[in-house]
């Protein structure tokens, strides 16, 4: 059962609402519709786990308005600090949220950097969970299209978007930090899997009878 208090859940509304107002228009696959997304699978991960539901709140809304791939700010966590300021977060909170937030993405994981807390891996998964499937594939290509990659490129493999799937997309079921991840994450896998082969059958045009 979700438990917050009303000053709470007012925090949770003011920060739905400030973040919309910076990924709203977003086209890169880091809109706002992302956020909700994480949000509430977030939320969703955590009725088996019970963790602080708060925390786990504030790092799925406030995971991506600093991050480097859409900011452009030089000044780290600076969007996020300012909402704590405006609405006079206490400073356990504070601390809590930005360490999710600065050890949710993969390419830290594969500098070595660990989410040591139980919501930052709830919302790690929410987080990972929103590149896999149809949606995933969506904002794959998004993404891509957002920093003019190719699609798919036979001669220079590593610089198109189909090569991420490979990089990056189908490790990520077997880094799940919770059994329900997983088995959402297999799933959603499987579908890519089928389609990243059926995209290069068409590529080479392949016609299937």
């Amino acid at each position: 059962m979700m438990m917050f208090t009303e000053k709470e859940k007012d925090i949770i509304e003011k920060a739905k609402i400030y973040v919309k107002n910076i990924l709203g228009n977003d086209a890169s696959g880091h809109d706002y519709n992302h956020i909700l997304r994480v949000y509430n699978m977030a939320l969703h991960l955590n009725l088996k786990y019970q963790a602080n539901w708060y925390i786990i709140s504030l790092g799925a809304l406030l995971h991506d308005i600093d991050d480097y791939k859409i900011s452009n700010s030089k000044i780290p966590d600076e969007r996020t600090r300012k909402f704590f300021e405006d609405n006079s977060l206490e400073e356990e909170t504070r601390d809590r949220v930005i360490d999710i937030i600065n050890t949710i993405s993969y390419s830290k994981q594969i500098r070595g950097v660990k989410v040591t807390s139980l919501e930052g891996k709830i919302v790690q998964d929410a987080d990972r969970l929103d590149a896999l499937g149809a949606i995933g594939i969506a904002r794959t290509f998004a993404f891509g299209g957002s920093k003019n990659r190719l699609l798919y490129d036979e001669n220079d493999y590593g610089s198109s978007s189909l090569a991420h799937f490979y990089d990056k997309l189908f490790k990520l079921a077997d880094l799940m930090n919770t059994a329900e991840a997983k088995k959402i994450a297999k799933k959603r896998t499987k579908f890519m899997r089928k389609y990243v082969d059926n995209f290069k059958k068409e590529w080479e045009g392949k016609i299937e009878n």
